[in-house]
């Protein structure tokens, strides 16, 4: 499987950040600020709890999980996004291409992560803002057929 294209995770990160388009910042100083960031988070930050919508035992094994590592820079963002320098983008859907089985329709996310990100706005402030991050996949045994590739920007 192949990970969403950058345009679309583009579009869902902004719509996390509460964007509707790309800062434009300079250049000048991201690098000392990138580095500085990174190591204050690094000491700091422990990986946060994510929420579990549905126990681990109800998990099917007709629901996957499909990550890829997204690099901020491969998405252009390096002029305004100091921290973090990639994320781990996941995506749930059916295991079989053709599969019809109720419980493979019904996959979605059971647990997100929530990824600080350090960027700089239109006016050179610097924002902490917080996204919300598929982490786990599965069904909820009496759930109803559900789009598979569900993902609300929180």
């Amino acid at each position: 499987m192949i990970c969403k294209g950058e345009l679309e995770i583009r579009k869902i990160l902004l719509e996390s950040l509460n964007l509707q388009q790309e800062p434009r910042v300079s250049m000048s100083k991201m690098h000392n600020l990138r580095e500085q960031w990174k190591a204050s988070l690094r000491s700091s930050l422990t990986s946060a709890p994510g929420n579990s919508t549905f126990p681990e035992d109800s998990r099917n094994s007709s629901c996957c999980k499909q990550s890829c590592q997204v690099f901020i820079k491969d998405l252009g963002w390096e002029r305004w996004v100091v921290y973090p320098e990639s994320i781990t983008f996941v995506q749930c859907r059916s295991c079989g291409s053709e599969s019809t089985d109720v419980s493979a329709q019904c996959c979605k996310p059971t647990t997100h992560d929530i990824v600080p990100f350090v960027y700089m706005d239109d006016w050179s402030s610097l924002v902490l803002s917080s996204v919300s991050l598929i982490r786990e996949c599965g069904c909820d045994p009496g759930e109803e057929t559900q789009d598979p590739e569900v993902m609300t920007p929180s």
